[in-house]
């Protein structure tokens, strides 16, 4: 839990200072924080690559879409997504890439 708060708070203090946006709307996973009620995504990539707060986005690994996160929160270079959904027996690691829906309804 105390990392999961570590992670959410450095987010949010990198928030402030937006910025100017090169957005190419996608980032690699940095890492995945496991707690008790859900598990949070960490991404190398905020309002610097067009990340928003409640932006739906696919993660994919080879080029395949097996999962969907939203953006919970996003600093200029950092954002901390939720897992929404993940084909059956995938995991989210280190290096899949997330990248904006393009209709981002959920």
């Amino acid at each position: 839990m105390f990392a999961l708060l570590v992670a959410a708070t450095a987010v949010g203090a990198e928030a402030r200072t937006l910025g100017t946006a090169e957005a190419d709307g996608k980032a690699p996973v940095v890492a995945v924080v496991s707690a008790r009620s859900t598990d949070l995504v960490v991404l190398d990539g905020g309002h610097d690559r067009g990340f928003r707060p409640g932006t739906v986005c696919n993660v994919s690994r080879d080029g395949r879409a097996f999962g969907a996160v939203v953006i919970a929160e996003a600093g200029l270079h950092r954002s901390v997504a939720l897992i929404l959904s993940l084909d059956s027996s995938a995991q989210i690691t280190s290096g899949d890439l997330v990248t904006p829906r393009a209709n981002p309804r959920i």
